[in-house]
């Protein structure tokens, strides 16, 4: 029978023995984890060197942005059907949900929500009860539908947390209910005319400036549709800091709106803004039309930022308004 000296001998060597064996299980582990790291590490570069590459390809080599409105020597395919790496890129770029997204910049968005209604997304503002803007594609296809606008069913949006402005709130106020994403966009489906009479896709608008100038404004969004094939609309109210408000909601009445139109449709891909004040006007279009970069100072939202700078910067400083109106 062992003493108690050589069983702790005992337990010392098997002690040893268990550190011997964790010791080889680590070097040769270490290695192993240090492989995979690498094929890791290879893939997350290779993807990361083909993004760049994809970038490069149109904003610093052959198909860098020379001009403004920009123009590809390409035909007007779509991407999926042409070996052009700008065209290929651009409807890949166009194509995902998030790139009709705006950023906020510098007006709060705390209390803010994001909604995507399939057929537009709005990022609804509880403090004025109304979106700081609405993004939709308006395609030509889009526009030869039947579901024509029959009635001013507005309503609450369900979708928002805090509960959306009401119908109400405009009845009697001397304001019209003003789509921002406007009604006449939506005609290829009946969910989607529907989605647009819901009260955060509508502002407080004088009833001249919404049947009048802002209407004539939509048209003209539309005709560019049908001669151009897709846009991107994004459209909003600016609101004073002390701007008046209407109804139980205290919806705020904006001082002005915007829309802001991207051209991406190929071969020619070019931008647009205009601001129009909150009232009467019988000017001409072209009057209101501003850079977006203007826009974008003025409103603290930056338009489009998933573009690539080169193509952003050309696009949005732009004041070739003439091949909008040509």
């Amino acid at each position: 029978m062992p003493t108690k000296r050589q069983n702790k001998k005992i337990k010392v060597k098997k002690g040893k023995k268990i550190s011997f064996f964790i010791f080889i299980g680590l070097v040769l582990l270490i290695p192993l984890l240090a492989v995979y790291s690498v094929k890791e590490l290879q893939k997350y570069l290779n993807t990361e060197t083909t993004l760049h590459s994809a970038h490069l390809a149109f904003s610093t080599g052959d198909n860098a942005v020379a001009n403004t409105p920009f123009t590809e020597n390409a035909p007007g395919l779509p991407a999926q059907k042409t070996d052009d790496p700008f065209l290929y890129w651009m409807d890949s770029l166009t194509q995902l949900k998030d790139f009709i997204v705006p950023t906020i910049l510098s007006v709060s968005t705390e209390g803010a929500q994001l909604i995507d209604h399939r057929c537009f997304m709005l990022l609804y503002d509880e403090e004025s009860e109304q979106a700081q803007w609405v993004a939709h594609r308006l395609d030509k296809s889009m526009l030869s539908g039947n579901h024509k606008r029959r009635n001013n069913n507005f309503k609450t949006d369900p979708n928002i947390i805090a509960g959306s402005a009401h119908p109400n709130d405009y009845l009697h106020s001397g304001f019209d209910r003003g789509h921002l994403a406007p009604a006449g966009d939506f005609v290829y489906s009946s969910e989607a005319m529907e989605s647009s009479f819901y009260m955060s896709n509508i502002s407080p608008q004088n009833p001249s400036f919404n049947r009048g100038v802002w209407k004539k404004l939509e048209e003209q969004i539309r005709s560019w549709a049908k001669e151009h094939g897709s846009l991107v609309v994004v459209t909003g109210p600016i609101i004073e800091a002390h701007a008046p408000h209407i109804g139980q909601n205290k919806v705020r009445v904006p001082d002005y709106f915007y829309k802001v139109i991207l051209d991406i449709h190929p071969p020619e891909y070019k931008m647009i803004a205009f601001l129009l004040k909150n009232e009467k006007s019988n000017a001409p279009l072209l009057e209101y039309a501003i850079t977006v970069d203007s826009l974008e100072r003025f409103s603290g939202i930056d338009f489009f930022p998933m573009l690539p700078d080169s193509l952003e910067n050309r696009l949005e400083s732009s004041t070739d308004y003439d091949s909008w109106f040509k």
